[in-house]
């Protein structure tokens, strides 16, 4: 048999590739080569026990495979050999069908070669194994060492030997709750290595994951990680996210926001060899063998929000303001769209806007805009309480081509509620300092909205915090600089209640002024947001809760006039 002359030892290529791994050009009598491996899926899925290796040995020049190839192939997880047998393919593309199960044994199905009791294919089906192969995600090491070339019974004299290691992707699920006590699912998918001491704390997901800061980078090509946010988890939907490796602060570039890929928005942390090599001397020093991850709100408002459409025509920005959206107020929507790979020319377009919450659409309109112009076309929309959550904020068929579509998540905020009761302090119209009343001042519904409103008052002697006893007021609503009411009262001991009814013309920025207190020039004032509506059931529930803290409100000073005396 003629020995073929081969390197017995190629550089451990660590590429930790996301299901697979090309190794460089080595020398094969004469010709170089070059090994390739993959596994399929390379996303771990627990409810899927079956995958596919592949093994290829090509010529580096012609692409043409190396044929009658034969591998000694052996698989490590964690340190601990999963399996080393012997496999032959006459073409030199192996394929080995792995099915996982609960048994402790490896099982082969398949051929054996004439040559060496080495596995292949049948005439029907690729090789089979069967055994706890592939049971998490993670880092999976390998070595490969080719026995035969061109011929069955060809064998090398040096056998050559390939190390190197394939990431298969990690999917895992977990359920964190938020301020509101509800659940909802975060999933985090590691293309890199498992996860592991996974936490959720005030907007701020961390976990940790095995990696060797003390490896040649240079044999590594990326470190990727994907946090999945359920479109209803409004709270973690930021319109920019900031990212630290081993408490390092990332560069703005590595993170990126998918909201149009999945359903619910998708974070990418992608770190390259460069990102990694600069943070290195500062990580190691937290850790040498892992990755702590920490990923929460950005600073800044993060605008414009881009998205590619599918069919990679456009490119679309998206931004608005007020950057926090609540219920009652108009919030104005920027869109500007710019063509990839055109000759960019500027010109008007058509496309359609839809608003988009739990699957209904509560917005649908095709507007008119521009392309490639550098200026931004503005959108108006006022959203109601019942639209507190999550929208999906959908631009459809631009220019009409049915993919050029993106979809934006779009963060509704519940208003801050009011501490009740509201301390304010007089001042006086004619002199800048300030008076000598307070005034307690509670409304509700809690959240203003058309219909009929309580406002419930109490005045205070400012420097003793006693009542004031019957004391005359004027009660005024004033919305755009104009009086919109004003009705003249008494407070009978220092407290008294006003009824208003607010109809759609008087929705928005209101004044709440409270005058001539006592007969004096004195006044407190407060601004405040008419929603255009609220829901009845929530109101009632508000009204109930608001009567217990004007009664806590009395029961206080009454308590403070007992102690003083």
């Amino acid at each position: 048999m003629m020995g073929i002359v081969a390197s017995s030892f190629v550089p451990t290529a660590f590429g930790h590739g996301l299901g697979g791994e090309t190794h460089p050009p080595v020398t094969l009598d004469g010709r170089d080569v070059i090994l390739s491996i993959d596994i399929s899926p390379s996303v771990f899925d627990v409810e899927d026990p079956e995958r596919y290796i592949t093994i290829n040995l090509k010529n580096a020049k012609s692409e043409a495979a190396v044929e009658h190839v034969t591998y000694a192939f052996e698989m490590i997880k964690d340190g601990k050999q999963i399996f080393r047998k012997l496999f032959h393919d006459d073409l030199g593309n192996l394929t080995i069908k792995t099915i996982y199960d609960n048994s402790n044994e490896i099982k082969v199905i398949g051929d054996k070669s004439p040559a060496i009791e080495s596995w292949m294919r049948t005439a029907t089906e690729p090789v089979i194994m069967t055994g706890p192969i592939f049971d998490s995600g993670g880092l999976y090491e390998y070595k490969v060492e080719i026995l035969t070339v061109d011929s069955d019974f060809n064998f090398l004299d040096k056998r050559m030997e390939l190390v190197g290691a394939i990431s298969l992707a990690e999917h895992n699920t977990f359920q964190v709750t938020d301020s509101k006590e509800n659940t909802h699912n975060v999933n985090v998918i590691s293309y890199f290595d498992s996860v592991n001491n996974f936490k959720f704390d005030s907007n701020m997901i961390s976990f940790s994951m095995p990696f060797d800061w003390n490896q040649d980078f240079e044999q590594l090509s990326v470190v990727h990680q994907e946090v999945r946010i359920a479109p209803e988890f409004s709270e973690l939907l930021h319109t920019k996210y900031e990212a630290k490796v081993n408490d390092i602060l990332l560069p703005a570039e590595v993170v990126t926001i998918d909201d149009y890929s999945l359903d619910g928005r998708t974070v990418h942390m992608v770190l390259n060899r460069e990102d990694l090599n600069q943070i290195k001397e500062h990580a190691i020093q937290k850790s040498d063998s892992q990755m702590y991850f920490e990923l929460g709100p950005g600073q800044g408002d993060g605008f414009p929000l881009e998205a590619v459409t599918p069919d990679y025509r456009y490119r679309v920005f998206l931004s608005w303001e007020p950057e926090v959206i609540t219920p009652g107020e108009d919030v104005t929507f920027f869109v500007k769209t710019d063509e990839i790979f055109t000759d960019k020319t500027n010109k008007n377009i058509e496309y359609g806007i839809e608003l988009i919450q739990n699957e209904n659409t509560i917005f649908n309109k095709r507007v008119s805009g521009s392309v490639n112009t550098g200026k931004t076309d503005s959108f108006q929309y006022n959203f109601s309480p019942e639209n507190v959550g999550t929208i999906k904020f959908r631009i459809s068929e631009i220019e009409g081509f049915s993919l050029a579509n993106v979809n934006f998540l779009v963060a509704i905020n519940e208003p801050e509620n009011a501490k009740f009761p509201i301390v304010l302090e007089s001042v006086s119209a004619s002199n800048p300092t300030n008076g000598k009343y307070l005034v307690d001042l509670t409304w509700f519904p809690n959240i203003l909205s058309l219909g009929e409103s309580e406002f419930i008052m109490s005045f205070y002697q400012k420097d003793t915090g006693l009542t004031t006893g019957d004391i005359a007021y004027d009660f005024v609503l004033i919305k755009n600089g104009t009086e919109i009411h004003r009705k003249s009262g008494l407070a009978t001991g220092g407290g008294t209640f006003e009824n208003f009814v607010f109809v759609e013309k008087e929705a928005g920025d209101v004044t709440i002024r409270i005058e001539n207190i006592g007969g004096t020039d004195e006044y407190v004032e407060i601004a405040v947001n008419v929603a255009p509506e609220f829901p009845l059931g929530v109101s009632i529930i508000l009204a109930i809760i608001l009567i217990s803290i004007v009664v806590l409100s009395k029961t206080k000073y009454v308590t403070n006039f007992q102690i003083k005396t």
